[in-house]
Protein backbone atom coordinates (compact mmCIF):
# COMPACT_ATOMS: atom_id res chain seq x y z
CA UNK A 1 0.00 0.00 0.00
CA UNK A 2 1.38 3.40 -0.99
CA UNK A 3 1.71 5.86 1.88
CA UNK A 4 1.59 9.57 1.13
CA UNK A 5 4.88 11.39 1.35
CA UNK A 6 5.62 14.81 2.75
CA UNK A 7 4.91 16.67 -0.51
CA UNK A 8 1.52 14.98 -0.93
CA UNK A 9 0.54 15.83 2.64
CA UNK A 10 1.76 19.42 2.19
CA UNK A 11 -0.19 19.81 -1.07
CA UNK A 12 -3.41 18.49 0.47
CA UNK A 13 -3.04 20.74 3.52
CA UNK A 14 -2.27 23.75 1.29
CA UNK A 15 -5.46 23.18 -0.71
CA UNK A 16 -7.51 22.73 2.47
CA UNK A 17 -5.96 25.91 3.91
CA UNK A 18 -6.69 27.88 0.75
CA UNK A 19 -10.31 26.72 0.65
CA UNK A 20 -10.85 27.53 4.33
CA UNK A 21 -9.16 30.93 4.02
CA UNK A 22 -11.19 31.96 0.97
CA UNK A 23 -14.44 30.61 2.42
CA UNK A 24 -14.00 32.45 5.70
CA UNK A 25 -13.03 35.64 3.84
CA UNK A 26 -16.11 35.37 1.64
CA UNK A 27 -18.36 34.68 4.65
CA UNK A 28 -16.88 37.62 6.55
CA UNK A 29 -17.32 39.92 3.58
CA UNK A 30 -20.89 38.86 2.81
CA UNK A 31 -21.98 39.08 6.45
CA UNK A 32 -20.29 42.47 6.79
CA UNK A 33 -21.97 43.83 3.66
CA UNK A 34 -25.36 42.59 4.85
CA UNK A 35 -24.80 44.31 8.20
CA UNK A 36 -23.69 47.47 6.42
CA UNK A 37 -26.90 47.49 4.36
CA UNK A 38 -29.25 47.08 7.31
CA UNK A 39 -27.14 48.60 10.08
CA UNK A 40 -26.58 47.07 13.46
CA UNK A 41 -23.77 45.39 15.31
CA UNK A 42 -21.45 42.62 14.25
CA UNK A 43 -23.00 39.19 14.84
CA UNK A 44 -21.13 36.36 16.50
CA UNK A 45 -21.03 34.49 13.19
CA UNK A 46 -19.51 37.49 11.42
CA UNK A 47 -17.05 37.94 14.25
CA UNK A 48 -16.06 34.27 14.04
CA UNK A 49 -15.70 34.37 10.24
CA UNK A 50 -13.60 37.53 10.45
CA UNK A 51 -11.33 36.11 13.15
CA UNK A 52 -10.91 32.84 11.21
CA UNK A 53 -10.14 34.75 8.03
CA UNK A 54 -7.58 36.93 9.82
CA UNK A 55 -5.92 33.87 11.34
CA UNK A 56 -5.79 31.88 8.10
CA UNK A 57 -4.52 34.80 6.05
CA UNK A 58 -1.75 35.53 8.51
CA UNK A 59 1.12 36.45 7.99
CA UNK A 60 0.21 37.86 4.55
CA UNK A 61 -2.45 40.07 6.09
CA UNK A 62 0.49 42.11 7.40
CA UNK A 63 2.21 42.31 4.02
CA UNK A 64 1.63 45.45 1.99
CA UNK A 65 0.00 44.30 -1.25
CA UNK A 66 -1.21 47.75 -2.28
CA UNK A 67 0.04 48.56 -5.74
CA UNK A 68 0.47 44.93 -6.74
CA UNK A 69 -1.46 43.60 -9.70
CA UNK A 70 -4.44 41.36 -8.91
CA UNK A 71 -2.51 38.39 -10.25
CA UNK A 72 0.36 39.10 -7.86
CA UNK A 73 -2.08 39.51 -4.96
CA UNK A 74 -3.55 36.07 -5.71
CA UNK A 75 -0.01 34.69 -5.95
CA UNK A 76 0.66 36.04 -2.44
CA UNK A 77 -2.51 34.37 -1.12
CA UNK A 78 -1.59 31.10 -2.84
CA UNK A 79 1.97 31.35 -1.50
CA UNK A 80 0.60 31.83 2.00
CA UNK A 81 -1.43 28.62 1.71
CA UNK A 82 1.57 26.74 0.32
CA UNK A 83 3.64 28.03 3.25
CA UNK A 84 1.08 26.86 5.81
CA UNK A 85 0.59 23.55 4.03
CA UNK A 86 4.35 22.94 4.21
CA UNK A 87 4.54 23.97 7.87
CA UNK A 88 1.54 21.89 8.96
CA UNK A 89 2.73 18.88 6.97
CA UNK A 90 5.85 18.52 9.13
CA UNK A 91 4.09 17.29 12.31
CA UNK A 92 1.52 15.27 10.33
CA UNK A 93 4.28 13.55 8.36
CA UNK A 94 6.36 12.97 11.51
CA UNK A 95 3.43 11.39 13.36
CA UNK A 96 2.63 9.23 10.33
CA UNK A 97 6.25 8.01 10.26
CA UNK A 98 6.16 7.25 14.00
CA UNK A 99 2.92 5.32 13.66
CA UNK A 100 4.32 3.41 10.67
CA UNK A 101 7.45 2.58 12.63
CA UNK A 102 5.49 1.32 15.61
CA UNK A 103 3.38 -0.89 13.34
CA UNK A 104 6.52 -2.33 11.79
CA UNK A 105 7.77 -3.32 15.26
CA UNK A 106 4.79 -5.59 15.87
Amino acid sequence: MHRPGYLTIAAVLAVVHLLLALSSLLASLSLGLARFDRGGNMSQLESLATALSDMLLSPISHVQTKGLSPLMQWAVVLGNSIFWGAVLAVPVWAVARLVRGKRADF
